[in-house]
């Protein structure tokens, strides 16, 4: 520590805190340590999930505006629209967000669905084929599996995952329910998609019958 003459202020900074007067016996500033700025990181923070949202937005209107410059009679939009908003949700959501990973595994289950129904409806060979008969159960599936691992292998209370695997068994009855209605033709997928999620509720049923009833209580308020 060196002190200033003016002052008779004891301090590590080049200048003087108090009258900012430059300290003689301090040649350089290379050992001190300080911290990190705060402003840029938190400003970089909040502005990087609106970039992305801009950005996606550019994106979208620029490939619109090809699109019916060039190829008005085939609107390939869509495609484009579909992956930049599943990007961008992803990058804000997952990526940045400090969200619970069960609200990450159900986001990016919904988006990466709604994508696939996006670009199976626009495909050319149906309305929908390929995706309600077989990716969409299977990603459910995927979801669900997801989730209960982190319960089971984790360890970790099963009750702060109780409503995003909640969400997930209601997603594991739609393919049945696009079954009943007539818009899935296959029919053995979504009944896997089906069993499983009636497995999972057997499980914490069997296994964990008064929290589970408890937790269902809390959220319909019952």
């Amino acid at each position: 520590m060196e002190q200033c003459e003016e002052c008779r202020t004891w301090t590590k900074q080049p200048v003087c805190p108090l009258c900012q007067e430059k300290i003689s016996g301090v040649e350089t500033i290379a050992d001190n340590k300080w911290y990190p700025s705060y402003l840029g990181k938190k400003f970089g923070k909040r502005r990087a999930p609106k970039i992305a949202v801009f950005a996606g937005i550019l994106i979208i209107l620029a490939c619109l505006f090809i699109n019916i410059l060039v190829m008005p009679h085939f609107l390939w939009i869509f495609y484009v629209a579909g992956a930049v908003i599943y990007t961008v949700v992803s990058f804000n959501h997952t990526v940045l967000s400090k969200s619970h990973l069960g609200s990450k595994i159900v986001m990016q289950v919904v988006s990466l669905t709604l994508l696939l129904l996006i670009v199976d409806s626009q495909s050319g060979a149906g309305f929908l084929t390929w995706s309600v008969n077989y990716v969409v159960p299977f990603l459910i599936v995927s979801g669900m599996v997801s989730i209960t691992s982190i319960v089971f292998f984790r360890r970790i209370k099963w009750s702060s995952y109780f409503s995003f695997l909640l969400m997930m068994i209601i997603l594991g009855f739609l393919p049945a329910a696009l079954y009943a209605v007539g818009i899935t033709t296959v029919i053995w997928p979504s009944a896997v998609a089906g069993a499983y999620a009636v497995i999972v509720i057997l499980t914490m049923i069997i296994f964990a019958q008064q929290a589970f009833l408890t937790q269902l209580g809390r959220r319909f308020h019952i």
